[in-house]
């Protein structure tokens, strides 16, 4: 028997991971500019803070032994509570994962037949895609504009019979684009999804990380549900904590939680208890997170400016982007007749040693399988969070210096 062969149909088409790890850190002299960064800013995280959360839990004979043994499956009481409160939900809504990706993870479990259709924006978060194919599921893509997808188009093809067990989306500072969507459009999202019969989960690891306005909510109606809702909420502390914290929460009515929570219980278990401990912890301290969040939107607000600066002085008009409004992200569309995947490009940008996250890494479609969609290979998507200022600048001096005597 080959070694193929003893792999699972899914395991051997899954393809690599979507970002691959990085083999160089400089080009001779040259320090290597990364703006492929998703993570929070290593200058802003109270350190000093997560030690003494770590050390009250251990150091409380209520909660030492609970905080390294097993847990609920629900998540610890105290910080679904938090989590409820400062969402506004019941909190029999509320599940604890570990992270967002397991929240994605669990509701495809629950959710997910294969041969099931799954809808996704395009283009969209890779390492999702993966989750559902994963669960057997057949991708069907759908187009992002500015303010979301097109509703009139997705209720034409539902009108035409098409049906879906669940469209994926990040209404918030969409990863990669960036885009926003309105309180009207989720709504009416919403609607179709009660109609049609489909559920919506809402990937929303950013929404926190506004810069001037707050994103507009989901409807309460939704949110509140006991029975039935067509929404599953996804959070999570990874972007404004730190990822290895791995706890995040999934929002959705009592009954879908209920269901989740049986699902999770022979996969993981529980997520982290000394991670939900120690959060709760913080969470405690009056106005500890609010201001940790106002430090950050601060923080990510002057970088996203010095980028977007940077890249206007480098390239003019050579370049299309839309300024972010919040989150991690800038996507950046290339000079006309530049793609990624030429490996003269490659060449070039290796040559600066700077290295940015293709855009192709985001299309739902697997190369080959449809041509007459997008791939993505005139973007690339750049990270603000990680970097100071003066290094995004950089960064942007370097791209421009190595793609625009290729266009």
């Amino acid at each position: 028997m080959s070694v193929y062969a003893a792999y699972s149909h899914i395991a051997n088409n899954l393809g690599a991971p979507p970002f691959l790890p990085l083999n160089r850190d400089r080009v001779g002299d040259v320090p290597l500019v990364n703006l492929t960064g998703g993570v929070p800013a290593a200058d802003i995280l109270p350190y000093e803070s997560y030690s003494q959360a770590v050390g009250r839990v251990l150091g409380n004979p209520a909660t030492a032994f609970s905080s390294v043994s097993y847990v609920s499956p629900f998540g610890i009481q105290e910080l679904r509570e938090q989590v409820a409160h400062w969402r506004g939900v019941p909190v029999e809504n509320v599940l604890v994962t570990n992270g967002a990706m397991n929240g994605i993870f669990l509701a495809a479990q629950t959710l997910i037949d294969p041969g099931d259709t799954v809808l996704v924006e395009s283009p969209t978060f890779p390492f999702a895609l993966n989750i559902f194919r994963r669960a057997g599921a057949r991708l069907e893509s759908i187009a992002l504009h500015a303010g979301g997808i097109d509703l009139d188009e997705l209720e034409q093809r539902l009108r035409e019979g098409r049906r879906y067990k669940l469209f994926y989306t990040i209404p918030d500072f969409q990863n990669p684009a960036g885009t926003l969507t309105s309180a009207e459009h989720k709504s009416r999202l919403l609607a179709l999804a009660d109609r049609y019969g489909f559920a919506v989960i809402a990937d929303n690891p950013y929404r926190e990380l506004w810069f001037d306005h707050e994103p507009d909510g989901f409807p309460d109606d939704y949110r509140h549900a006991e029975r039935y809702s067509p929404l599953y909420e996804i959070g999570t502390f990874s972007k404004t904590l730190g990822p290895g914290w791995r706890v995040g929460w999934t929002i959705a009515s009592s009954d879908v939680v209920q269901r989740m929570s049986v699902i999770r219980a022979c996969v993981d278990g529980n997520s982290t208890a000394l991670g939900q401990y120690a959060i709760s912890c913080l969470l405690q301290e009056p106005y500890w997170f609010d201001r940790l969040l106002e430090a950050e939107r601060a923080l990510y607000r002057g970088r996203a400016q010095a980028l977007v600066s940077a890249l206007r002085t480098g390239f003019g008009d050579a370049v299309a982007f839309d300024e972010p409004r919040g989150g991690f992200f800038l996507w950046l569309g290339l000079p006309q007749g530049i793609r990624i995947d030429d490996p003269h490009v490659q060449d070039a940008l290796a040559r600066q040693n700077v290295l940015v996250t293709r855009g192709d890494s985001f299309a739902p479609e697997q190369p080959g399988r449809d041509p007459a969609h997008r791939d993505y290979a005139d973007h690339v998507r750049i990270g603000f969070s990680a970097l100071p200022e003066r290094d995004l600048r950089e960064g942007a001096d370097r791209l421009a210096a190595a793609l625009i005597g290729l266009a």
